[in-house]
């Protein structure tokens, strides 16, 4: 395994075998988010739920899920008609299973802990800085940073794979589509759930 299979594994591994890690993907987003009282309410959009059933995470999740899918499936067979829904899933639900490890952090305490701590002391400055606690915000949002960064890079390689585009054009269009159509997701998700 090299850097390039970390970052576009749709090239090395078999369909089936993504297509069971996407199937995975969902399971474990509707189970962690029933655990931390949250739900997609789009892709790269993690909201919280007040009242927890598993109807009330499940459903936002599978039409965020959904809708992209079906949205980048026909932006893929408008630039390659060869674009083959398989590898559209595995792109948009891949990209999703690094988001799913963020959902876990929630419920760590000592994160939670000293992140009530930094407000406090933003709302009271006169107290000592509480530099641990700094540093274990910092730290976090390092974290969320980077696996952030590695689920677009993975999103992008994915559809790139998926319906082999190479001009400048189609990456832009890409890239505006998938902003719109997460946007109007969180926007249609906010009004309904």
């Amino acid at each position: 395994m090299n850097w390039k299979t970390i970052f576009n594994p749709f090239e090395r591994f078999d369909d089936k075998l993504l297509l069971f890690v996407s199937a995975f993907t969902v399971m474990l987003a509707i189970g962690m988010g029933y655990w931390t009282d949250s739900c997609f309410s789009s892709i790269y959009k993690i909201s919280n739920v007040e009242k927890t059933s598993l109807q009330s995470i499940a459903v936002p999740t599978l039409i965020s899920f959904g809708s992209a899918i079906a949205i980048l499936f026909i932006l893929g067979r408008i630039l390659n008609n060869k674009t083959r829904l398989i590898d559209i899933v595995n792109t948009v639900l891949i990209s999703q299973l690094f988001l799913i490890i963020l959902l876990a952090t929630d419920k760590i305490s000592f994160i939670k802990e000293a992140q009530e701590k930094m407000i406090s002391y933003q709302k009271n400055p006169i107290e000592s800085a509480p530099v641990l606690d700094l540093t274990v915000v910092l730290g976090m949002a390092s974290f969320t940073l980077i696996i952030l960064i590695y689920s677009i890079t993975v999103y992008y390689n994915g559809f790139k794979t998926a319906t082999n585009i190479k001009k400048w054009q189609h990456i832009v269009l890409f890239a505006a589509v998938s902003l719109i159509m997460t946007l109007v997701c969180q926007i249609l998700a906010s009004k309904y759930f």
